[in-house]
């Protein structure tokens, strides 16, 4: 039983593996939750596999990537998402503001950071003092050949990052 969201098991992992590329992989795993983060010399984000969250092909450097698990049936939240973790029989039900919160000084530094989530419900998310990369909608991610570069797809990527004051 986790009491609180610090205990949750949100542990470094493999590139690999924090993305769901168990084996050969060649088709999306739709019942994938795995979660935890990774740093990334490069990760390319793509708007539906064709062009990246900057019209083009730069990939984003020095990221830090956070594999959550949005919840599909979870309470439509303007600007949050009810994000849920798969603890062997039993589920853990938490807000990424309040996740982001708690986690984050906890974590690495990065150039970015990019949520490898499911976005359901299409929430805009606030700014945050780091530059954060979300999707709108599903995100599945990729290992193209012939480099084995990393990509993330979704139908659109925003950045949320501080107001300049």
């Amino acid at each position: 039983m986790i009491g609180s969201i610090l205990e949750l098991p949100f542990l470094e992992r493999a590139p690999l593996d924090l993305l769901g590329f168990a084996g050969d992989r060649a088709t999306i795993d739709p019942d994938y939750a795995g979660f935890g983060w990774a740093r990334l010399g490069q990760l390319w984000l793509d708007e539906g596999g064709i062009a990246s969250v900057d019209g083009g092909t730069d990939p984003v450097e020095g990221a830090l990537v956070l594999a959550l698990h949005g919840a599909d049936d979870g309470e439509v939240l303007p600007g949050d998402v009810e994000l849920e973790f798969a603890l062997g029989n039993s589920v853990a039900s938490v807000l990424l503001s309040a996740f982001l919160d708690r986690w984050l000084p906890r974590l690495p530094e990065a150039g970015a950071i990019v949520l490898a989530m499911c976005n359901p419900h299409h929430a805009r998310l606030p700014a945050r003092a780091r530059p954060l990369y979300y999707a709108l909608g599903p995100v599945d991610a990729w290992c193209d050949p012939p480099d084995d570069r990393l990509r993330l797809t979704a139908a659109r990527w925003l950045r949320a990052e501080e107001p300049a004051r």
